[in-house]
């Protein structure tokens, strides 16, 4: 089963500044998340519906997009994701509070 994902402006401006050998991890887990895998996900605590996914040193914050978005953008895919930061791990609690 196939998921949507897509990037809010702030993650694409993230992963800008990042070196090939993380940016290919992250790429390769954001490609999971999209076949259905999840890998190192947990929730947020006390920030639902966030939940955050482990990459190495670096941490993906996501949620899931309601029907009602998915509808708006178009999609026939039953689920989907929207991946909001990829923020380094010391950076982790700053990106918490700006969701």
């Amino acid at each position: 089963m196939s998921h949507y994902v897509t990037l809010a402006p702030r993650a694409e401006r993230d992963l800008r500044g990042l070196g090939t050998t993380d940016l290919a991890r992250i790429r390769s887990a954001v490609v999971g998340l999209a076949r259905g895998a999840q890998g190192d996900v947990k929730a947020l605590a006390g920030n639902p519906p966030w939940l955050r996914m482990r990459v190495g040193d670096y941490r993906i914050l996501f949620r899931p997009l309601t029907a009602a978005e998915l509808a708006d953008l178009g999609r026939k895919e039953p689920t989907g994701w929207l991946i909001a930061r990829v923020v380094h791990r010391s950076e982790l609690e700053r990106a918490i509070r700006g969701l």
